[in-house]
């Protein structure tokens, strides 16, 4: 448990890290006051001052932002008296974030998914390079990794099991053990592994693979990698990282068209996924942590209001019309998507815990 909850909240920082970094890292260049960078949510852990903004952890290692000034209205009348003070001088400068051409508040919102999608090219590049590319895949039983929810990762198979036998015959090939899994699809089968030096006997039931009509229960050999040059792994990364954003737009896709039903996983599920991960290895922590990054970028860029999709929606309007939307009026739309996604967090937060106890 310990060490899900600390690697979830380490692969959770560096990714909301490099996401605020890239709004960060846009707004001071093209002019817009940054009051605080920070990372994490509540109260303010450590801090400092440096020039004009804040750098600080917050208590909660969840989440981070990038307050820049003239994103959202201030009241003259709630508004602290120093906040007033900042914006009024920032103003003055015209460094408020509303003071810049359409096409620089474009570049500071969408800077921050778009970061996402380096960071996972740059750890898919890392993987291809320090641990190879898979050329072949090992004969042996013993499992290189366990499709997450699937069959055979709810019975408790393990990577870096070994399976001796299925329903008592002895298997000592991948191949001939796969046909006997694709024979039992719907059925129940009993498995005899080698975990470590102690043997489990364990129930799986494959489930039916509709386009070859086999049973399969997830699991995937040991691939048998050959190391690549540092030029054809940047090349490799950002391929995969294309790869993934085409597979998991067409899925979201797909699911608005209903053409499959919806799987969304919450913190609680994903900081799970993190901590099996970290107990297989570096290199399968640094695959999810990418895959995590992607959705991350993607889901930011949906067309929600609070979300960075939302507030380039309203700057698409201003740019069609050529004057802003009322930033209150705006302001409040943003406020009511931000309560909408509060509450389906909450929501999936809580079907997470279900399927887990």
């Amino acid at each position: 448990m310990l060490t899900t909850i600390v690697s979830f909240i380490v692969v959770l920082s560096i990714l909301v890290f490099f996401h605020e970094l890239g709004h960060f890292l846009v707004a001071k260049y093209v002019g817009v006051q940054v009051e605080e960078f920070a990372i994490g949510m509540g109260p303010k852990l450590i801090g400092h001052q440096q020039g004009e903004t804040l750098y600080s952890i917050r208590i909660l290692p969840l989440g981070g932002f990038c307050k820049m000034t003239g994103e959202m209205p201030v009241d003259d009348e709630e508004s602290d008296p120093e906040e007033i003070k900042l914006y009024q001088q920032a103003v003055k400068k015209g460094k408020c974030l509303f003071q810049k051409s359409v096409l620089e508040r474009i570049s500071v919102i969408t800077m921050g998914p778009i970061m996402n999608f380096l960071l996972a090219a740059v750890l898919f590049m890392l993987i291809f390079n320090i641990f190879g590319i898979p050329v072949d895949t090992s004969s042996s039983t013993i499992i290189g990794q366990v499709v997450p929810e699937g069959p055979a990762y709810r019975a408790g198979l393990k990577e870096g099991d070994k399976i001796l036998a299925i329903n008592n015959k002895p298997v000592d090939d991948w191949k001939a053990m796969a046909k006997i899994i694709h024979q039992h699809p719907k059925e129940e089968i009993s498995l005899k592994v080698l975990r470590g030096q102690e043997i489990l006997n364990l129930k799986v039931t494959p489930r039916l693979d509709e386009n070859r009509k086999v049973g399969l229960i997830g699991i995937i050999p040991i691939l048998k990698r050959e190391p690549v040059n540092l030029f054809k792994s940047i090349i490799l990364g950002i391929k995969q990282t294309g790869m993934y954003i085409f597979a998991l737009v067409m899925g979201l896709w797909k699911m608005i068209t209903q053409q499959m039903s919806a799987q969304v996983s919450g913190p609680v599920k994903i900081a799970q996924m993190v901590g099996n991960a970290t107990e297989s290895g570096m290199m399968r922590l640094m695959r999810l942590s990418a895959i995590i990054s992607i959705n991350l970028g993607i889901m930011n860029l949906l067309p929600f209001p609070a979300l960075d999709g939302g507030r380039l929606v309203f700057l698409g309007v201003e740019l069609v019309r050529g004057e802003p939307v009322d930033p209150e009026k705006e302001g409040v739309v943003h406020l009511i998507g931000f309560v909408l996604l509060m509450l389906l967090f909450v929501f999936i937060m809580i079907k997470d815990i279900k399927s887990i106890i």
